[in-house]
C-alpha cells in the first residue's frame, strides 16, 4: 500500500441503516466509524503527513469527493418535491425523518451541463456545517477513500474562477482525476444563501 486506503461501496451497503424503518440511510456514527476503521490502517509515517477521509461520488461524467466530516448520511432513491419558478440549482425539497431540507444540484453551480430535475434523487449527500444542511443530489456514491494530503493538488488553471473557488483540490483515483468539494465554500455560495434548514427560501 502506498497510503491510500479504500472501501468500495455498493449501493446495497449504502442504503444501511440502524434504524429499519428508514430504507435507503448511512448513518453518521457508520460512516465515522468506516473512517476510522480507514484511518487506522494507514501506516505511522504517512499520518505525520496528515490524511484526509473522503466519500468519492459520480456527477455526470466526472468524479467528486466530499470530505466524510461534513457528511451526516446517504440516502438513494428519494422523492423530490417541485418547486415552482425554483433556480436550476435547486433540484426540489426533500424530506429527512419530517424535516425539509433543500435538495441541491451542482451542476449549474459546477458549470456542467444540466438535465431536468428528477422526480426522484439517484442519490442524495446529506451536509452539515454550523448547524445548516443541504441536500446533494448526485449520480451516484461510490467510494470512501483516505489518502495524504501531500497527493492533493491545486485546481487546475484551467477551472474557470466561480468553479475553482469550490474545489479544494484533485487527485487522480485510478488514473482518474477527482475534484474534491470545498464544503464551506459551498455553504458559502452567493445562490445558495437562503437555501440551508435555518433560512430556506420558499420561491
Amino acid at each position: 500500500m502506498h497510503g491510500r486506503q479504500k472501501k468500495i461501496m455498493s449501493n446495497e451497503e449504502v442504503t444501511i441503516s440502524i434504524d429499519a424503518t428508514q430504507s435507503g440511510e448511512r448513518s453518521l456514527r457508520e460512516i465515522l466509524q468506516e473512517r476510522a476503521r480507514i484511518l487506522s490502517e494507514v501506516p505511522a509515517s504517512e499520518e505525520k503527513g496528515g490524511g484526509i477521509s473522503i466519500l468519492s461520488f459520480q456527477l455526470g461524467a466526472e468524479l467528486y469527493g466530499i470530505e466524510l466530516v461534513y457528511l451526516t448520511e446517504t440516502r438513494q432513491s428519494v422523492p423530490l418535491r417541485h418547486v415552482p419558478c425554483a433556480p436550476s440549482h435547486l433540484a426540489g425539497i426533500m424530506s429527512l425523518r419530517g424535516e425539509l431540507l433543500p435538495a441541491v444540484d451542482l451542476r449549474p453551480i459546477l458549470g456542467l451541463p444540466q438535465q431536468e430535475p428528477p422526480k426522484i434523487a439517484p442519490a442524495l449527500l446529506i451536509l452539515s456545517l454550523k448547524g445548516n444542511k443541504l441536500a446533494v443530489v448526485v449520480d451516484q456514491a461510490q467510494d470512501i477513500l483516505t489518502f495524504p494530503v501531500k497527493e492533493l493538488r491545486p485546481p487546475p488553471l484551467s477551472l474557470e474562477p466561480e468553479r475553482a473557488l469550490l474545489i479544494t483540490g484533485e487527485l487522480l483515483v485510478k488514473a482518474r482525476p477527482l475534484s474534491l468539494i470545498n464544503v464551506e465554500k459551498l455553504f458559502q455560495e452567493p445562490r445558495l444563501a437562503g437555501e440551508t434548514t435555518q433560512e430556506m427560501i420558499w420561491v
